[in-house]
């Protein structure tokens, strides 16, 4: 089943994007009210516009270059494009890396014990757990788990959407009526797409399906879109509290605690939940193909399955530790060196020598 057109060119590469991308900042709406919403109503769609096709964009290139050179892994992939500098992308990479699983593993203890009273380290470690667990059964379990963990997550927006019916989607659809367009949201939503598209190399092991440059292109749309669905719905969700609810620190969390379904809460939170292991385990997923392409070149074959599981968990548990000496308030502070260097040697490099490489005569 997987490896029939749907799956190969539709489903897997926009459930492994989307999961990844979606993490515990987008999953709360603080991202969506940061870089979407606070924009105003008509101005978050610009800008959700600007992400949909900034994101198509570098996900298309990325797609047909490991399609063309057949590079799943990053470190051969960047060979292509970087030729000896390849280095540099691992360098960053790695390090937003550790920026991420430090927020994962925080966000997972945080989750466990504001809303179910549950001690922090047990959400830590059950992230640990679901880690472990799907690393050491490999990509074709990572792939499935994350389209049902992303068909839960649809589920619950639509059950969010019916519980806005009635008086609050007449406010939101009050508030898009009565807003300017703020241009400024355009160059928000590309700026905000090419800082997590520096990611888009960790995932390269969901394109293996892709076999056409036309298949690339579909790939890259439809995950462009499925990705930013999540955004969309929370932005008109949160119209119908706006402008009160930008100033939430956890908007999506506010706005269902305020519609009254104690039900639906609790199952944003697990999926919510689900979904940043899986954002943890797809980045996982990707440093160890390309630990896997390097052990396979030195010592003839990739890592055993219980090396897999014992290097994503190392992973993790290492920048715990990082994160409890300060080091990632240290990275952090620097975020904005980071995402400039996201950009300098990923999306430059991909608009200009990837385009190039593509188009060119072989």
């Amino acid at each position: 089943m997987l490896d029939s057109y749907l799956f190969r060119v539709f489903i897997i590469p926009s459930a492994v994007f989307l999961s990844v991308v979606f993490g515990g900042s987008y999953g709360t709406g603080r991202e969506v009210m940061e870089f979407v919403s606070r924009h105003g109503p008509v101005g978050g769609l610009l800008s959700l516009a600007a992400v949909v096709l900034t994101y198509a964009v570098l996900l298309f290139i990325t797609f047909e270059l490991a399609r063309k050179f057949q590079q799943f892994e990053y470190r051969g992939f960047f060979g292509e494009l970087l030729g000896r500098f390849w280095f540099l992308y691992e360098i960053v990479i790695l390090t937003g890396m550790v920026i991420t699983l430090s927020v994962c593993t925080t966000a997972s203890g945080a989750l466990a014990s504001s809303r179910f009273g549950l001690p922090a380290w047990v959400g830590s470690a059950a992230l640990l757990f679901i880690v472990f667990v799907l690393t050491y059964q490999g990509r074709a379990l990572v792939e499935k788990t994350m389209i049902l963990a992303v068909t839960a997550r649809g589920v619950t927006l639509v059950a969010l959407l019916v519980q806005l019916a009635g008086e609050p989607a007449e406010r939101a659809a009050a508030a898009f009526a009565s807003e300017p367009v703020t241009w400024q949201a355009w160059q928000g939503g590309m700026q905000y797409a090419l800082v997590n598209g520096g990611f888009i190399p960790l995932l390269l092991y969901c394109a293996r399906g892709i076999r056409s440059r036309g298949q690339a292109g579909l790939a890259a749309v439809s995950a462009a879109v499925f990705a930013v669905i999540p955004g969309l719905v929370l932005h008109y969700a949160f119209m119908s509290a706006y402008p009160e609810i930008t100033a939430e620190e956890l908007p999506a969390y506010s706005l269902i605690s305020s519609v009254g379904s104690t039900l639906l809460l609790n199952v944003y939170v697990v999926v919510l939940f689900v979904l940043i292991a899986q954002t943890g385990v797809g980045m996982l997923q990707g440093f160890l193909e390309r630990i896997d392409s390097w052990h396979e070149q030195r010592f003839g074959t990739p890592l055993n399955h219980l090396e897999h599981g014992f290097v994503a968990v190392g992973m993790v548990v290492g920048s715990m530790a990082l994160s409890s000496m300060g080091i990632i308030a240290l990275i952090i502070a620097g975020y904005t060196i980071l995402a400039a260097s996201f950009i300098l040697v990923f999306a430059v490099p991909l608009l200009t020598r990837g385009l190039w490489l593509i188009f060119r005569r072989a």
